[in-house]
């Protein structure tokens, strides 16, 4: 109706007339929808832009999303506000605060905030609709099914094969350390934890350790790298997604060649699955990776609600490659880059390492790592300082009773479909929960310290019934890589290579520092 009306007035005036009087209009309508949406309902706002909202930086990625949402943080804390209204684009979005509402979103009503609100396509590219991405029953009972795959016992039998990588990244370091030159290490990091969920995963050697080049790996930097489009459909509109394809059929979620190699490294789940599974009984081929697992939760009494489905098991190989080689190497490389500016603490995990091995006949076990206490509170101050999920969302999938009121003093009612941001950087660096939120300090993960701030202060996995699954499998594959670089380097700074502390990189799902994590490795 509004545009009708607007060219209505083309023969009587010029189209850029028009068309300044089209772009007023539309600001007049953002303002009036987004004027009152926040504030009559009692809550903080922050309305910002037409059509950009109140974060315009987050829709072009010109700032790291961290800080984006931790500038609306600070100042809701500052005025003692439980949340603040936010708009993404036109769509309004609620930035919780509070940790009390935290808990309320995140667990105590979790029921009403099952879904991340992430878009999915399970016709077009079905490697989107992943345990990450699905949503209500459906992700509930797959969830269930999975959770005994990343048992502590399923770790203990899968820690092999972490290892047998763990053992091929010792031989590129010698030679990265004879070289002399700096070396970066969440590439190599990313190479070593590529090898390791392609063998725990697909039950493939990746080879990217060997060969820096090879397609796994490649398609590993391809699958993380989206364009502003993919961005806006995935964190702003994901709802629009499917109207959009019906127009535009080559709109991706997924890069098509990435989705087309995971897709055949993945066959041996989907369409020859029967097969594979046959392979291995018939050559008692056991290797104790996820591939096993899918197939021993597939072979469950196929007919019944036990069992899981052939054709979804692709997906899930996808999301496990996706979340555990990015996230465990970003954070390497951070453990990196600290460890070279910070001496002292390098030389106190390197302590607890040697000492530990010393029980253990000098091999990295899994029980060893379990005991590698001052090491993981080095790596969960480093997913403080650079969580690789800066923020987390959900959708309330029913009205929900805010805890602010309206005008006329009755409860505030937040809406079914509005998406709730958490925001995991700015809590992380919040100086009531950390002194000195900035700066690198371990012991901010001694018992006493984490028994001295609220729960909901650190979550770099996420929290909740919907937090990560794989966490155990992260941290083993992280410590097994840490203690095979201590144990026989030194890492130093590279005078003048990168920032420190680090500038945070602005287009990256993934929480990724400017210019890597380049060091110097010194023999022992």
């Amino acid at each position: 109706m509004l545009l009708s009306a607007v060219m209505g007035l083309v023969p009587v005036v010029g189209v850029f007339e028009v068309l300044v009087a089209l772009v007023v209009l539309l600001a007049i309508r953002y303002y009036v929808r987004t004027a009152s949406f926040w504030t009559s309902r009692g809550v903080m706002s922050k309305s910002g832009v037409p059509i950009l909202g109140s974060a315009p930086a987050l829709l072009m990625q010109t700032e790291y999303r961290g800080t984006i949402m931790q500038k609306f943080y600070r100042e809701a804390r500052a005025k003692n506000e439980p949340c603040v209204g936010l708009f993404v684009g036109s769509q309004p979005s609620l930035l919780v605060v509070d940790q009390d509402m935290l808990r309320s979103v995140l667990v105590k009503d979790f029921s009403h905030f099952m879904d991340r609100g992430m878009a999915f396509d399970r016709h077009r590219e079905p490697l989107t609709a992943n345990l990450f991405n699905i949503e209500g029953a459906e992700w509930r009972a797959l969830r269930h099914k999975l959770t005994p795959t990343f048992t502590s016992g399923k770790m203990r039998n899968m820690f092999p094969l972490v290892q047998a990588c763990a053992d091929e990244l010792t031989a590129v370091l010698a030679a990265e350390a004879a070289s002399g030159r700096p070396v970066e290490m969440f590439e190599l990091l990313a190479r070593f934890t590529t090898d390791i969920i392609g063998s725990c995963a697909f039950g493939i050697q990746a080879n990217a350790l060997k060969d820096p080049n090879s397609e796994f790996r490649a398609m590993g930097r391809q699958a993380f790298d989206m364009n502003i489009l993919q961005t806006f459909f995935s964190v702003v509109m994901p709802k629009a997604l499917p109207y959009v394809k019906a127009i535009f059929p080559n709109v991706r979620l997924i890069n098509k060649s990435v989705a087309d190699f995971f897709t055949r490294q993945a066959s041996v789940l989907g369409a020859t699955f029967e097969e594979n599974v046959e392979y291995r009984q018939k050559n008692k081929v056991v290797r104790h990776d996820f591939v096993d697992i899918l197939m021993q939760l597939k072979s469950k009494n196929s007919g019944d609600t036990d069992g899981i489905d052939a054709d979804i098991l692709p997906a899930q190989a996808f999301v496990f490659f996706l979340a555990g080689f990015e996230t465990s190497s970003s954070t390497l490389g951070n453990v990196m880059t600290e460890l070279a500016h910070n001496p002292d603490v390098q030389d106190k995990v390197r302590a607890e390492v040697e000492r530990v091995l010393a029980k253990h006949n000098g091999n990295i076990t899994y029980e060893a790592l379990g005991e590698l206490t001052y090491m993981e509170q080095v790596i969960d101050e480093t997913m403080r300082l650079y969580p690789a999920a800066s923020n987390m969302a959900r959708v309330a999938n029913e009205d929900y009773v805010l805890p602010t009121t309206t005008a006329d003093g009755k409860p505030a009612v937040l809406p079914k479909g509005i998406k709730v941001i958490i925001p995991i950087f700015a809590l992380h660096r919040d100086p009531e929960f950390y002194p000195e939120p900035d700066k690198f300090n371990p012991d901010n993960f001694t018992e006493e310290a984490k028994r001295s701030r609220p729960h909901f202060a650190f979550m770099p996995f996420g929290e909740g019934p919907r937090i990560c699954i794989g966490l155990r499998f992260a941290m083993m594959q992280m410590k097994s890589g840490l203690a095979t670089i201590l144990r026989s380097y030194r890492v130093l700074p590279v005078e003048g290579a990168n920032d420190y502390p680090p500038v945070f990189e602005e287009r990256t799902f993934v929480t990724k520092v400017k210019g890597g994590n380049k060091v110097i490795l010194r023999a022992l």
